[in-house]
């Protein structure tokens, strides 16, 4: 059961279901309710890709992926050896990768709060 909550693809399917079975709840408990959250879930969701696609096009040569020793693109299903990352960072990257990841994780938050908020 660890091995099955431990991995990505599992837990994401797993957070998958619940939404969906809170969802039925709500729909269930309060029918005029489901088409509002569907429309705030959507407006959410479009808001993450709209910050994705402005980090994409605003910084096209800073991407976290090019911090990477090689490219993922070309085997996207590898595994790491035991205790090591499926994809290791290039040598004296650490930093750029990590400050490129934290700006695409801001300005998706930013996009996000900013749609919420305006709900």
């Amino acid at each position: 059961m660890k091995k099955f909550l431990c991995n990505p693809r599992y837990l994401l399917a797993a957070f998958i279901v619940s939404g969906l079975v809170l969802l039925a709840g709500l729909v269930f408990l309060s029918p005029y309710q489901g088409p509002v959250v569907a429309y705030k879930l959507a407006l959410v969701m479009v808001a993450a890709i709209a910050g994705m696609a402005f980090d994409f096009l605003a910084f096209p040569y800073a991407l976290p992926s090019s911090y990477l020793d090689k490219d993922w693109r070309e085997d996207p299903e590898a595994t790491g050896d035991d205790g090591q990352p499926d994809f290791p960072i290039a040598t004296g990257y650490f930093r750029p990768f990590c400050a490129a990841m934290l700006r695409r994780a801001c300005i998706i938050a930013a996009f996000v709060l900013a749609v919420a908020l305006g709900l």
